[in-house]
């Protein structure tokens, strides 16, 4: 037997499968255990995803409720509904609390998650647990009146010359910077992304979070219906010096120009400015109630002179609150320069667009509420713009995500 251990041991005849047979266990078992692994890691991302989420959701409630409940029941009804959404979710044990930071009442989600493990709970033991939490806690109470939607460029929010902007009652709030060259912004609270420099009161907050289009989920894509050929752009753009002219909604293609002592009243209604501007000049008098102006890529509106305008905003459908509007895609230069904008109430909507307010015009002063929602705005020459923010004082409702519905909400941690 002796002599035949010996003889086993130094056979070398097999080795290489004998080792083979031995390692590929091993390998097999790291390979599994790799994407176990990787599994696991990308659950974790997902169930973090959901905490901060279900935590800015429930936040945004914090800001007008008053024991919390409302704050909570939102945030678990985020988290049910995306659980709902997660086919092989693993088992999650949530949790929400209303905690203070900053001295500032917070939501805490915290989601404590488990799944088997490789090998029967072995690998590691007891199977896999891992967990998320999130802290959020609403913005602030202020209505937000101005937002200026853009972040690139180097004067997202400019104010020269002597031009004033006053909102006593609401926010300002740009997604980069504000600069105030000669003129003034007095808001009950100013805030930029990155910086702001000049006449502003209160002293503006920086490094604020960014504020996301709130509209950016509105229908601006027009209907094929509402498309002007070439001729009808050439042929039917309205023009008016005198007398009263009353214009029924829908399209209106090649724009309208009126001057002199010409007054346009709009019935109310949509109105589509398609491959022509709106020019009201002169002592010209727009007028228009329960109204929305759209202008595609290829319009744009400008009031000037001694021009008077008049307009209410849309107070029912899927457009209700807005009173101005233009397509995404639209780059012009939307220009108030006239000296008797006296009511602009509801939303200037130009998202990818710069107004201009400029001259000597008074606008908005007796709007009840107006909002501003624009990538770009600049002020010069000595404009005085007046942001009203009776939001009760009108029958156009204002859309959710801004004025008062726009409770906002950060992640603290």
């Amino acid at each position: 037997m002796k002599a035949l251990l010996k003889r086993l041991l130094k056979n070398d005849r097999g080795s290489i499968a004998l080792k083979f047979a031995l390692l590929v266990p091993g390998v097999a078992l790291l390979s599994v255990g790799a994407i176990d692994l990787n599994s696991v890691h990308s659950a974790q991302n997902r169930l973090q995803g959901i905490a901060d989420a279900a935590a800015l959701a429930g936040a945004s409630d914090l800001a007008i409720a008053t024991d919390g409940a409302p704050a909570i029941a939102r945030a678990d009804a985020y988290y049910r509904a995306e659980l709902a959404e997660w086919a092989d979710a693993p088992r999650i044990k949530p949790t929400f609390e209303l905690i203070e930071r900053g001295g500032q009442r917070a939501l805490k989600v915290r989601l404590e998650a488990s799944r088997p493990s490789f090998f029967a709970n072995m690998l590691p033991p007891g199977g896999w647990k891992f967990n998320s939490e999130a802290i959020a806690s609403p913005m602030g109470l202020v209505p937000l009146c101005v937002l200026i939607t853009g972040q690139t460029g180097a004067q997202v929010l400019n104010i020269r010359g002597t031009g004033r902007m006053r909102a006593p009652a609401c926010m300002v709030h740009s997604n980069k910077d504000i600069d105030v060259e000669g003129g003034m912004i007095s808001a009950q609270l100013v805030q930029a992304v990155t910086s702001a420099r000049g006449y502003i009161s209160p002293v503006p907050n920086t490094g604020a979070a960014v504020i996301p289009d709130p509209f950016s989920g509105l229908k601006l894509d027009y209907e094929k219906g509402l498309i002007c050929t070439t001729e009808e752009i050439l042929l039917k753009k309205i023009k008016v010096s005198a007398g009263v002219h009353y214009i029924l909604p829908g399209r209106h293609c090649g724009g309208l120009e009126a001057s002199g002592t010409a007054r346009v009243i709009l019935y109310p209604g949509e109105h589509f400015f398609l491959g022509g501007h709106l020019d009201i000049s002169g002592g010209a008098k727009l007028d228009g109630t329960d109204v929305v102006l759209f202008f595609d890529s290829g319009s744009k509106f400008d009031f000037k002179q001694q021009a008077v305008v008049n307009l209410t905003g849309r107070k029912t459908g899927q457009y209700a609150g807005i009173v101005m509007g233009s397509s995404r895609t639209n780059k012009q230069d939307f220009v108030i320069s006239a000296d008797h904008v006296q009511t602009l109430l509801g939303v200037i909507y130009v998202p990818g667009a710069r107004l201009i307010v400029e001259g000597k015009s008074s606008v908005a002063q007796d709007s009840a509420w107006t909002v501003i929602v624009a990538e770009s705005m600049v002020m010069k020459g000595s404009p005085s713009l007046f942001i009203n923010a009776s939001y009760n004082g009108s029958s156009v409702p204002v859309p959710d995500g801004v004025g008062p519905g726009a409770n906002r909400a950060r992640l603290v941690e």
